[in-house]
C-alpha cells in the first residue's frame, strides 16, 4: 500500500483555485430506472403562498408506496450514456488529441467531488460505534481512459437523500409552472432528472453529473435548458431548532449542504423546517455561502476547496496506466486525517472495475462517428 499527504501547509489560502462551471446538457431517469435523452422528469417550484405557515406531513403514504431505486443508479451508468450520445461535442480537435480524446481531465459523478470537498470536517470521535466510523471512510476508484480519468466512490452508507426529503419535494414541486404540487402520489425514488456540467477547478477540467431537484421558471421548458434565464431549485429539511439563535449544524452537514450547491452554482437551499413529529411547518431559505458559517464549530471554505485540489493533484500525478492495467483504489480514513491510501488494483477486480462496458460503447460510438 502507498499514501500520500493532504498537506494543506504546501498551499497558501489565496492559491486555491475557484470552480468555474457550465451547464453541458441533461437527461432524466423514468419510473422504471431507465435512462432518457429528455426533459421529462424536470419539475418546477411552485411555492406555497406562505412560507412561514405550511403543514407537510412527510410520512404521508411515504411507507407502504414508495418505489425504491436499483443499486444501479448509483454507479455511473447514465452519465455514461449521456457521453456516449454527446461525444463528438466533447472531444479534443483532431490536431491536439494525440493519446486523449475527451477535452476534460476528470469525469465523475457530483457525489465524488463532494465527498473530497466535505472531508475536512468529517466528525469522527473515538468513541463512535464502529459502525458509525466505517460509514465515514471513503474509497474513490479512478481508471484512466484515452488520457481522461474516471473517478467512482465506492461502498459508503451516506444517503444523499432519504424518503422524507424525496415527500418534502412532492409538496414544493409540479412537472408544470401552472401546475399545484401532488403530494397525495406515491413516491417514485427511481424518477430523476440530472445535469451535466463542465468545470474548471484550476488547471484540472472536470465533467460530472447532479441530480437537480428542480428549477425556478415562470414558462414551461420543452427543448433546453442551456442558454435559458432559469435558476436550478435544492431542497432539504431540517429540525425547526436549527433555525433558532442557538441552533447550529453540525460541520460535516453544513459542509455537505453547502458543497452540494457549490457544484451546481445554486445560490441558495430552501429548507422545510420540521417538528418532532416529521411535518414540517415553515419554509426558509439559506444562501449557500451561509451554510458553513451556520456550522456548530468554525469551518473554512478554502480548506474544503484545497482538500480536493491537493486530491486531484495526486490523483492526476498517480494515474499513468490505462483501465486494461490496472485499478487504482483510493482510501481515506477519517482517523488519520491528511493521509490518503491506494493500491493498484487488478483490472479485472470484480469488486471495482467499472469502465469496461463503457468503452466497448465509446468505442463503438468512435468507428461509427468516423
Amino acid at each position: 500500500m502507498m499514501k500520500f499527504k493532504i498537506n494543506f501547509e504546501k498551499f497558501p489560502d489565496y492559491s486555491v483555485p475557484r470552480l468555474t462551471i457550465e451547464l453541458m446538457g441533461h437527461f432524466s431517469v423514468d419510473g422504471d430506472a431507465k435512462y432518457q435523452a429528455d426533459l421529462s422528469q424536470l419539475k418546477y417550484y411552485i411555492p406555497p403562498p406562505i412560507l412561514d405557515n405550511v403543514c407537510y406531513d412527510l410520512k404521508r403514504n411515504s411507507e407502504c408506496s414508495t418505489r425504491f431505486k436499483p443499486d444501479a443508479c448509483e454507479r455511473l451508468d447514465f452519465i455514461f450514456q449521456w457521453i456516449a450520445e454527446n461525444f463528438s461535442r466533447l472531444e479534443k480537435p483532431l490536431s491536439m488529441q494525440k493519446e486523449r480524446w475527451l477535452d476534460v481531465d476528470f469525469i465523475c459523478r457530483r457525489g465524488v467531488l463532494k465527498k473530497l470537498l466535505c472531508s475536512p470536517y468529517v466528525r469522527y470521535e473515538e468513541n463512535m460505534e464502529e459502525e458509525e466510523k466505517d460509514r465515514k471512510k471513503w474509497i474513490i476508484c479512478a481508471s484512466k481512459y484515452r488520457g481522461t480519468i474516471y473517478l467512482r466512490k465506492f461502498y459508503t452508507d451516506e444517503q444523499e437523500k432519504i424518503t422524507t426529503g424525496y415527500k418534502f419535494e412532492q409538496y414544493m414541486l409540479a412537472d408544470d409552472p401552472s401546475h399545484e404540487p401532488d403530494p397525495s402520489a406515491p413516491l417514485n425514488i427511481c424518477e430523476e432528472f440530472h445535469c451535466v456540467f463542465k468545470a474548471k477547478f484550476g488547471d484540472h477540467s472536470l465533467l460530472y453529473g447532479a441530480e437537480i431537484d428542480g428549477i425556478l421558471s415562470q414558462e414551461p421548458i420543452n427543448d433546453t435548458l442551456i442558454d435559458k434565464k432559469i435558476k436550478l431549485v435544492e431542497l432539504k429539511t431540517c429540525p425547526m431548532h436549527y433555525d433558532s439563535k442557538r441552533g447550529r449544524f453540525y460541520p460535516d452537514k453544513a459542509t455537505n449542504w453547502w458543497s452540494q450547491n457549490y457544484l451546481v452554482g445554486i445560490d441558495k437551499i430552501i429548507c422545510g423546517l420540521k417538528d418532532k413529529s416529521n411535518t414540517v411547518r415553515m419554509i426558509k431559505e439559506y444562501s449557500t455561502n451561509s451554510l458553513i458559517p451556520r456550522s456548530k464549530i468554525r469551518c473554512n471554505q478554502r480548506k474544503c476547496e484545497m482538500f480536493c485540489k491537493i486530491f486531484l493533484d495526486n490523483v492526476k500525478r498517480i494515474v499513468t496506466k490505462d483501465y486494461n492495467e490496472c485499478i487504482y483504489k483510493f482510501h481515506w480514513n477519517p482517523r488519520t486525517k491528511d493521509i490518503v491510501n491506494y493500491t493498484e488494483e487488478a483490472p479485472d477486480n470484480e469488486n471495482y472495475i467499472f469502465l469496461k462496458e463503457f468503452v466497448k460503447k465509446v468505442e463503438e460510438c468512435k468507428n461509427t462517428y468516423q
